[in-house]
C-alpha cells in the first residue's frame, strides 16, 4: 500500500473528523457550565466512583478520538501484511467510523449526565446499548477483513492461514452481531446484568477462539 493510499480521506474519513472537531467544540461550549470534578467511572449501580478534574475530563474523550484518527492512518503502515488492506479498505474505514462514533457517543453521554446527574442511574443502560452497537456494526464488517496484525481476529491459527483467518472471521462477525444484539436488548431491559455479561463475553470472544483452533487442527489433520 502506498503512502497516498494510506492517507487518502474517503466519505467516512471525513465523517470522522467532522465528529472528532465537533466533541471538541462542544467541550469548549460547555466547559463554563461543568462541575469543578467530571465523573469519569460508574459502578454497577449507576452512581459515579471516579471523578476528574474538568481540564482533563472535558478533554479526555476528544484527546483520545483525536490521537486514534492520527493513528489510525498509520497501522497499515506499520503492519507487516499491509498489503491486505487494499483488499478491505472500505470495512477498515467502516471500523474506524464506528470506533469514533462510539467515542462521540461516549462524549454525550458523560456530559449529558454530568450537567444532569440525576440521570446517572441511566449510564449503564446507554454504555450498554452503545457497546451492543458498536459490536453489530463491527460484526458486519469483519468477515471482509483481510489478515493483519491490527484488527479482526487474531490467533496464531489465522495469522499463519489465509483460510482459516477468512472462516474464522465470518464466525467471529456473526457472534460479534449476535452479543451486539444482546447487548442492546439488555440496555433496554436491564436485568441480569453480570450473569448476561459473562455469557457475552464467551461467546463473542472464547467462542471464535476456540474454532478457529479446530479449524487449524481439521486442516493440519487433512494433510
Amino acid at each position: 500500500m502506498t503512502d497516498n493510499k494510506i492517507w487518502r480521506c474517503d466519505a467516512m474519513c471525513i465523517v470522522r473528523i467532522i465528529l472528532v472537531a465537533l466533541m471538541f467544540v462542544a467541550g469548549a461550549f460547555l466547559y463554563k457550565y461543568l462541575p469543578a470534578m467530571i465523573p469519569t467511572h460508574w459502578g454497577m449501580e449507576g452512581q459515579p466512583n471516579q471523578y476528574s478534574p474538568k481540564a482533563f475530563g472535558a478533554w479526555l474523550i476528544p484527546g483520545m478520538s483525536l490521537l486514534f484518527l492520527v493513528l489510525f492512518p498509520l497501522l497499515p503502515k506499520l503492519d507487516p501484511k499491509k498489503e491486505n488492506y487494499e483488499k478491505f479498505q472500505k470495512s477498515w474505514s467502516v471500523i474506524q467510523t464506528a470506533l469514533i462514533g462510539f467515542f462521540a457517543y461516549m462524549y454525550a453521554v458523560t456530559m449529558y449526565v454530568t450537567l444532569y446527574p440525576q440521570y446517572n442511574a441511566q449510564v449503564g443502560r446507554a454504555v450498554t446499548f452503545g457497546i451492543g452497537l458498536l459490536f453489530v456494526i463491527l460484526g458486519n464488517v469483519m468477515g471482509k477483513v483481510r489478515q493483519n496484525y491490527f484488527v479482526g481476529l487474531k490467533t496464531p491459527w489465522t495469522l499463519n492461514d489465509p483460510e482459516v483467518w477468512q472462516k474464522s472471521q465470518r464466525f467471529a462477525g456473526w457472534m460479534f452481531v449476535l452479543g451486539g444484539v444482546v447487548f442492546m436488548l439488555q440496555g433496554l431491559i436491564w436485568v441480569a446484568i453480570i450473569p448476561v455479561f459473562v455469557v457475552l463475553m464467551i461467546v463473542i470472544v472464547a467462542l471464535p477462539i476456540i474454532y478457529s483452533y479446530l479449524l487449524s487442527r481439521e486442516k493440519s489433520n487433512r494433510k
